[in-house]
């Protein structure tokens, strides 16, 4: 075998790894992105359903601390629908990209792939900003909890 056929079998199983890579890069995204909207769907409809019964809204005090965390979970929400948006628009992108690559080559023309970044990609970002509001979301909603079920 030559040289330049090994290299060039070499060259297409180090694609074909970054490929199966990027895949389970996205199935984990998505299901972090998923994981995220129902913890934070869960809370917020839970703590909004139940709250009167663990705490006496009347004679409830520090209403801030309530209204935060319900707002922490609605912003996580919002940043999964436009995580999604992202997710669905950069996929398109990405595929004609790379239809128009396959075109390139088959002319024998010069493709243009550029690197991507899989950590810090927007939706990285956003699940990153999510779990942050996540964890802020049920601190405060245990902080109200606890504050009035010690009053």
């Amino acid at each position: 075998m030559k040289r330049e056929e090994t290299d060039w079998k070499n060259y297409d199983a180090s694609i074909r790894r970054v490929e199966i890579l990027e895949q389970r890069q996205y199935d984990e995204d998505s299901k972090a992105e998923k994981w995220l909207l129902t913890i934070s769907s869960g809370s917020f409809g839970l703590s909004f359903t139940f709250i009167d019964q663990i705490v006496e809204i009347k004679y409830a005090s520090n209403y801030e601390f309530l209204v935060t965390s319900w707002s922490c979970f609605t912003f996580i929400i919002i940043l999964g629908i436009i995580g999604f948006i992202i997710s669905s628009f950069s996929h398109s992108s990405l595929a004609k990209e790379e239809n128009d690559n396959l075109a390139l080559k088959y002319n024998g023309e010069e493709t243009n792939y550029k690197k991507r970044s899989l950590y810090f990609s927007p939706n990285a970002i956003l699940q990153y900003i999510s779990i942050l509001l996540l964890i802020s979301g049920l601190a405060f909603l245990m902080l109200f909890i606890a504050i009035n079920l010690i009053k």
